[in-house]
């Protein structure tokens, strides 16, 4: 038995359709990275995130943004290489050749049958799998070792307000001078002011310090007057415990496994959201081949508009969809089931306008 091997005419579609799949992968992610990363930045410099975070926070969602990107860039692509054929009196010549238009969605297939089944596991495990890292570096982070934000000349409070310090002026080597801190422990209150100070870390336990130097700490229970004072040389105040956060998952981050055992709303919905995204890729698909028939004097944009529309109009539907199913006000075998059905029935019409009543009524009636 022969190998199999791709003919010419599938051989092109196939490179081309990589080439233009990869590009506009790469920009759209890019633009949607870079929004995502000044919201980050924005978080470490308020004191939100660390910016030891942000990296893994980035790299993370970028594979999330792959995976949800795929079905429109896929759509894109097919629009864009089959535009430019037809502006290039490409199709043309393939038509004049005997080339049909079910031979070019054959090749078409050829290039998304491969993307719907690797669609399939990042969808329904790698997806599930990059929310729940993401989560499990939010919360440690938020339990981390660092004091983040930290801003001279104001009050900083932590801790929920067990720890308040004052740093008067931070030095361009992350030294502190004049300090005042505030901290409660086994229920006393106590206050240490000293000339300067710094962050260390604990190698061993991995315990986050303020090491003070030259200053006093008055340490007492408020309302009684015999308060304890003492002068030191060098005094370390524990700001921050290493600790084990137990991160308790959202119906969104669960496993597509665990989605299938639940029969909520909420978990329907976010299992009908990760199937979609295969499936987009097989109805955008048969949509993009009609909608990229364009006249060879046209603009190299001139169906990117009505695309645009007509996937606007599908992610709204869909998220009216998801809310509906949370919501209770549809059934789950409808769904979202109902919005690829309507971008099937879009794809269809378009195909009759493209070639004429007859000619499929005289397809089915053949193949019948």
């Amino acid at each position: 038995m022969s190998a199999f091997k791709l003919k010419i005419i599938d051989r092109l579609f196939v490179f081309e359709l990589s080439k233009m799949l990869a590009s506009v992968m790469l920009v759209l992610s890019v633009i949607l990275i870079s929004q995502r990363l000044v919201r980050y930045l924005s978080k470490v410099s308020s004191g939100e995130l660390s910016a030891d975070a942000v990296l893994s926070l980035v790299g993370f969602n970028m594979v999330l943004l792959l995976i949800k990107l795929l079905p429109a860039a896929l759509l894109v692509s097919i629009l864009l290489v089959l535009g430019k054929m037809y502006r290039d009196n490409e199709m043309a010549a393939l038509f004049s050749a005997g080339v049909g238009l079910s031979r070019v969605y054959r090749s078409v297939f050829l290039f998304v049958t491969p993307l719907f089944v690797v669609s399939i596991y990042l969808s329904l495990v790698t997806m599930p799998w990059g929310l729940q890292q993401i989560e499990m570096i939010k919360s440690n982070d938020q339990s981390s070792l660092d004091i983040r934000g930290i801003t001279d000349g104001r009050f900083n409070e932590y801790s929920q307000g067990d720890l308040v310090f004052y740093v008067e002026e931070i030095t361009d080597d992350d030294k502190m001078l004049n300090v005042f801190i505030q901290n409660r422990q086994h229920g006393k209150l106590g206050i240490t002011a000293s000339k300067s100070g710094e962050i260390k870390i604990d190698e061993k336990t991995g315990d986050r310090f303020i090491i003070l130097n030259d200053g006093n700490r008055y340490e007492g229970v408020p309302g009684q007057a015999d308060y304890k004072v003492t002068k030191f040389k060098e005094y370390g105040v524990v700001v921050a415990e290493k600790s084990d956060v137990k991160v308790a998952f959202d119906t969104k981050e669960l496993s597509s496994g665990d989605l299938m055992k639940l029969s909520s709303p909420r978990a329907v919905s976010e299992l009908q959201k990760r199937l979609s995204i295969p499936i987009a890729l097989i109805t955008f698909a048969l949509l993009a081949v009609p909608i990229s028939r364009v006249s060879p004097r046209a603009g190299m944009y001139g169906n990117l508009l009505t695309t645009l529309m007509i996937y606007i109009v599908y992610e709204n539907l869909m998220s009216l969809s998801h809310s509906w199913i949370v919501k209770g006000q549809i059934s789950s075998w409808v769904g979202v089931w109902w919005v690829h059905l309507l971008v099937l029935i879009v794809a269809l019409v378009m195909l009759v306008r493209m070639l004429g009543v007859k000619y499929v009524k005289s397809m089915l009636v053949a193949r019948s």
